[in-house]
């Protein structure tokens, strides 16, 4: 019970934190930041906000430093949604996930380049009635 309490509580923490991100700091050096995933400790004293930016090295530094300096607002800010006796610190975690992610895909699109692979068209199997040709619309039919 109380790891769903945790879960449920580090939801409703990544939700207001993303709010209070994209609507109520009004930092310049804060660009194209997204929540990504919240993660709270067992004992829910300390809960871990994964950020990624969209942009270069430069620009995840600027951010990861407005961030630092906005985490006392953000915590004022989480201790309203929550609902325990003590609010849990708050930690602002770059999430390299999502940059691996880009990376991969970005290498896999060349290997198809260099490959001269082109997607697949769709099967007729697939398509829906109104755009299989007349003749497989009598099969199905019978």
């Amino acid at each position: 019970m109380k790891y769903e309490r945790g879960t449920r509580l580090a939801e409703r923490i990544k939700e207001r934190v993303a709010q209070v991100i994209l609507f109520e700091l009004h930092d310049p050096r804060i660009g194209f930041v997204t929540v990504t995933r919240a993660k709270m400790s067992k004992d829910m004293s300390r809960i871990e906000v994964y950020y990624s930016v969209l942009g270069t090295e430069g620009d995840r530094s600027r951010v990861e430093h407005a961030l630092q300096d906005a985490r006392g607002y953000v915590q004022h800010e989480i201790a309203k949604v929550c609902e325990t006796r003590s609010v849990p610190h708050l930690e602002f975690v770059f999430d390299r996930s999502v940059e691996g992610a880009f990376k991969m895909e970005r290498l896999l699109d060349d290997l198809k380049k260099e490959r001269g692979d082109e997607p697949a068209p769709p099967t007729d199997a697939s398509a829906p009635d109104d755009e299989k040709p007349e003749a497989e619309k009598k099969d199905d039919d019978a």
